[in-house]
């Protein structure tokens, strides 16, 4: 029998308030100084106050980065790291959504590994290069999606052209980029706009059904998978029409942590397609994922029936009196009827895509290390014709 090495989250801390406790966590992990990563829309939304008034009140002093754009780039991650450097801080803290906390991780990594981010992606086989010899990370996430607070990755907009002559999004992966502390306070969600709370929804049932199917070994993330879509499943439709709904919140925000939690086991072809979206239309990662995941669903049926019957009853589909092919069906069906209601574009094309790039994000697809794990192999053609039945 093979040896699989499993590694479970750091400390995850829940609930409503919770923000209160984040000068606590950072004196227990000896922070004297903490760079705190968010964005301007965090900011001026007033979220990141709410983060840092608990340090106002301890006296902890702290340095600010709010540059992060929505698809993180390595130059934004080099900005970071100056501010770290320049202020003297030892311990890192991320506000944000997805993007920020992997633009944390990277400029966290950087701290102690000599630049550029291009040594350590995991299609540079650089994660053998990545220690552990780093500065504390709170992850303090203000989406329900991509639960990046727990996930070993961190996905950067390379725009170097030592490895490619045009964008393409790269991952660091290794188990040292798990945060110390995952800080879940649905409160820091409550502003969400609709169309965002659509979005990352999607993007977080999108981990949960893309890790149940990926074909590495991890029964432990299999069963985290499941339960993540069930509780996504029982509360998106009610966070979408109620956002003021701090119970569903919060069901959603712990969800979205298990998701994470849950791939890695791996993902899928969705995720390798939408990657090259986000930088090549762009489109935002959760709708591109959204938009995706019928398709490609319908490509991997055939190899994966039963676990798409699981899929459906998960997310509370009746599927009393039905065969298990059945079932799977029904598990793609409730995912468009899902992105009808709330409102998903039908299509990449109304997305914002043209159809003239569609050869080209084929292409970089395939150099994605998601789809690897997809439960059916996919080439370049496959790629193009899933970006075919997308558009």
């Amino acid at each position: 029998m093979n040896i699989h090495s499993y590694f479970l989250p750091p400390q995850i801390e829940f609930g409503e308030g919770a923000i209160a406790n984040l000068a606590s966590h950072v004196q227990t992990l000896d922070g004297k100084k903490p760079l705190i990563v968010s964005d301007a829309g965090i900011n001026s939304a007033g979220i990141l106050s709410q983060a840092t008034s608990p340090l106002d009140n301890a006296s902890i002093p702290y340095a600010t980065f709010i540059d992060i754009e929505p698809n993180p780039t390595d130059i934004s991650v080099l900005d970071g790291l100056k501010v770290y450097q320049e202020e003297k801080c030892n311990l890192v803290i991320a506000v944000g959504g997805g993007s920020v906390m992997d633009a944390a991780k990277a400029i966290r990594l950087l701290t102690t590994h000599e630049p550029p981010l291009e040594t350590y992606y995991i299609d540079s086989e650089g994660a053998d290069k990545i220690h552990a010899d780093m500065p504390p990370l709170i992850c303090v996430p203000t989406t329900a999606g991509t639960g990046s607070e727990v996930s070993q990755g961190a996905i950067i907009t390379d725009t170097s052209l030592q490895t490619t002559n045009r964008l393409r999004k790269r991952a660091l992966i290794t188990r040292f980029n798990m945060s110390n502390v995952a800080l879940l306070d649905p409160e820091l969600t409550l502003k969400m706009p609709q169309a965002l709370t659509a979005a990352t929804g999607m993007d977080a049932i999108t981990h949960g059904i893309e890790a149940y199917v990926a074909t590495k070994y991890h029964p432990i993330s299999e069963g985290v998978a499941l339960q993540a879509i069930k509780i996504l499943g029982a509360n998106i439709r009610t966070v979408y029409h109620n956002g003021d709904n701090i119970t569903a919140r919060g069901e959603m925000l712990l969800a979205s942590c298990m998701g994470a939690f849950s791939f890695q086991k791996g993902l899928g072809a969705v995720h390798s397609i939408a990657h090259q979206l986000s930088t090549d239309a762009p489109i935002p990662h959760g709708i591109a994922n959204a938009i995706l995941l019928p398709p490609v669903m319908e490509f991997n049926l055939p190899h994966v029936i039963d676990k798409y019957a699981d899929v459906a009853e998960a997310l509370g589909v009746n599927v009393n009196g039905m065969s298990k092919g059945e079932a799977a069906c029904a598990a793609i069906d409730e995912i468009q009827e899902l992105n009808k209601e709330l409102n998903m574009p039908k299509g990449l094309r109304k997305a914002g895509l043209d159809r003239e790039k569609l050869p080209k994000l084929a292409a970089d697809s395939m150099l994605d290390h998601c789809h690897k794990l997809n439960p059916r192999p996919c080439t370049e053609s496959d790629m193009l014709k899933l970006l075919e039945a997308a558009f």
